[in-house]
């Protein structure tokens, strides 16, 4: 394999590192200077970003071995490679928040079953996964997670000892947080300091706390293990003393995704639902197939690849290893994988979607919003739709868009109280 980042934590490496992402800037100060800025809705500091954003998808892994030579791969290596050059992993800076970081514990109280036979083959993998958890439980070695609590030191936090505020239980019978699933295509996210960014302004405009899983990551753990390490997380969070109605849950990218699987989960279950739900660049469809895949290749950081790419997101984390085929693209149609193919999205919480103009996942999730708009008619739906924008943009959270957005969630987050 050809890889161009580090495969060994060493000066070597990093030097191999450095390069990668210092002639990704070279390039874009030559262009940016010659050419002039792709988009003038962008400026030096997020062409850079967004173009190292596009360096990172499209040139860390190979993309040109064929459909077949997907078994010959060996994915836990690939899984190494990945954690190893994963997003930034730092602490918070106190100005502007705290993080604190527990472990979640699936012991027998919190064990479940899937009653949902109707996701046919997503069904039968949850049940498994589920019934293993069971036994680990029953034997006295529970699987565990482990949980990001955050809270922004601009919000009505901000005077409190966060020793106190950083726990895992309610501070008051009625508190109400954000239950945050991170995107990064299953892959990569967690504890990224990216996103503990994006954490700490939804606290600063919703004055919540934020709590975040770090579900198990392909291509180590396939799918179905992301959806049931948020599911029990929230069981968690239940078990803990908050109200569903006190919970909304949130998430970017493939976090959306896992979202609104939960919801359709906790919908056909009978379990009570949150109180709200936010979406940001839901990535609904992981068979990739709106046109803006190709109308928007220009703009986006996130490459256009075919699903015979035995590296292409989708096929790392559904099934890392197996060709694809027929049977794998019907597979991928289950709305607990791909919502946007739900015949059925009625029950759904009022939600708040947002995406970007110029990304690839546009027509999906456009797609996906007149659906849930048309399945549930009491208007529970809002779409927001930001001008030059690429997929995930709150993460270049010094934007313009980004703060608007932030905003907007804070006031949809109160509006649903």
């Amino acid at each position: 394999l050809e890889l161009r980042l580090k495969t060994k934590d060493n000066i070597i490496g990093r030097i191999q590192n450095i390069w990668f992402i210092a002639s990704g800037v070279l390039a874009t100060l030559f262009n940016y200077y010659w050419h002039g800025p792709e988009v003038h809705a962008w400026d030096l500091r997020f062409l850079i970003i967004r173009n190292i954003l596009r360096q990172y998808f499209a040139k860390s892994l190979p993309h040109t071995m064929s459909n077949d030579t997907s078994p010959t791969i060996d994915f836990e290596f690939i899984a190494d490679y990945i954690a190893m050059n994963n997003l930034p992993n730092r602490p918070l800076q106190p100005s502007i928040g705290y993080n604190q970081e527990h472990n979640i514990e699936f012991n027998s109280k919190n064990c479940v079953e899937y009653n949902v036979p109707h996701y046919g083959l997503s069904s039968d993998k949850l049940n498994q996964m589920a019934e293993l958890d069971k036994q680990l439980a029953q034997t006295g070695h529970p699987r565990s997670i482990s949980c990001q609590v955050l809270v922004s030191t601009q919000s009505e936090f901000a005077n409190c000892d966060p020793n106190c505020v950083l726990g895992m239980g309610p501070l008051d019978p009625d508190e109400r947080i954000v239950l945050y699933f991170h995107g990064g295509a299953y892959c990569v996210g967690e504890r990224s300091l990216t996103h503990m960014h994006v954490f700490a302004h939804i606290s600063r405009t919703t004055g919540l706390r934020v709590f975040s899983p770090n579900y198990r990551l392909a291509p180590r753990h396939g799918f179905p293990s992301q959806l049931h390490d948020c599911f029990m997380a929230y069981k968690h969070v239940l078990s803990r003393g908050f109200k569903p109605q006190n919970i909304v849950l949130a998430g970017d990218s493939a976090g959306g995704a896992l979202v609104v699987g939960m919801l359709l989960l906790l919908r056909d279950m009978k379990c009570t639902s949150p109180s709200a739900a936010v979406l940001v660049s839901p990535w609904v469809d992981a068979t990739c197939s709106g046109d803006s895949w190709t109308r928007n290749q220009q703009y986006d950081y996130l490459p256009a690849l075919p699903l015979t790419d035995p590296f292409h997101p989708t096929r790392m984390f559904y099934d890392a290893g197996r060709k694809f085929s027929p049977a794998m693209l019907k597979e991928l149609q289950c709305p607990l994988v791909s919502p946007v193919f739900g015949t059925d999205l009625k029950g759904m919480p009022p939600m708040l979607v947002q995406m970007g103009r110029n990304e690839l996942l546009h027509d999906d999730i456009e797609k996906f919003v007149a659906k849930v708009k048309h399945d549930n008619k009491n208007g529970c739906v809002r779409l927001e739709t930001y001008e030059h924008m690429p997929h995930v943009f709150v993460l270049f959270d010094f934007a313009d868009a980004a703060q608007k957005a932030f905003s907007s969630i804070g006031s949809f987050v109160r509006e649903h109280n």
